[in-house]
C-alpha cells in the first residue's frame, strides 16, 4: 500500500486531474460533497488537493483489499492443483468479498462523481506496478540485514501477520 501511495503521489504531481464533481453543472455531474450549505472539512482546507483524482486511492485500497481476500480464499491455490486448508464456505465467502468489495467501491466513487472510470484503471495499474516493485525490494532484504548488522541495530519483531502467529505458537506458556 505504501508503494501504491507513492505511485499515486507521483501521478498527482505530474498529471493533476480534477474529479468530475468539480465540472460545471452543464456536464451533468452532481457534487455530492457540497449539497446545499453543507461543507466538508476535506474540501475547504488548504492541505487538500482538489485536483488529486487520478489515480483513485479509494479504489487503490479497495483493489488491494480485494486481492488480499482473493489470496486468502484459496481459489488461486486450487487452480494450481494445490490443496487448501480452508472450508469451501470460507473460500466462497472470501471470493465473494474479493469480487464485490472493489466493485462496490468503484460504483460509489463513480456515482458520487468523485472519480472517472479511468482513475480506477490507473489505480489497478499502480497496484500491479507496486506489487512487482515490492518483489524487487524483497530481493534487497539481505542488504538491509547487513546494513542493520553494521550499525548494530536490531530489526523490530513483527507483532502481526503470519510470522507473529508462528512465533506465538512456538512460545511455551508459563
Amino acid at each position: 500500500m505504501t508503494l501504491g501511495n507513492l505511485a499515486a503521489i507521483l501521478v498527482f504531481c505530474f498529471y493533476p486531474c480534477m474529479p468530475p464533481r468539480l465540472l460545471p453543472d452543464s456536464y451533468g455531474f452532481y457534487d455530492t460533497v457540497r449539497q446545499g450549505n453543507a461543507e466538508s472539512i476535506w474540501v475547504g482546507g488548504k492541505s487538500v488537493n482538489q485536483f488529486a483524482a487520478m489515480p483513485s486511492l479509494h479504489f487503490t485500497y479497495a483493489f488491494v483489499i480485494g486481492c488480499t481476500f482473493l489470496h486468502y480464499s484459496g481459489v488461486l491455490q486450487r487452480l494450481r492443483g494445490q490443496s487448501t486448508q480452508t472450508s469451501s464456505l470460507t473460500q466462497f465467502g472470501f471470493l465473494a468479498l474479493a469480487i464485490c468489495y472493489p466493485i462496490l467501491v468503484l460504483s460509489v466513487i463513480v456515482a458520487t462523481a468523485n472519480h472517472y472510470w479511468l482513475d480506477a484503471v490507473v489505480a489497478i495499474f499502480t497496484v500491479t506496478l507496486s506489487f512487482y516493485c515490492n518483489r524487487i525490494l524483497i530481493l534487497l532484504l539481505p542488504l538491509e540485514y547487513a546494513f542493520c548488522w553494521c550499525l548494530r541495530l536490531a530489526k523490530p519483531v513483527p507483532t502481526t501477520g503470519d510470522r507473529a502467529c508462528r512465533k506465538r505458537a512456538l512460545q511455551v506458556p508459563r
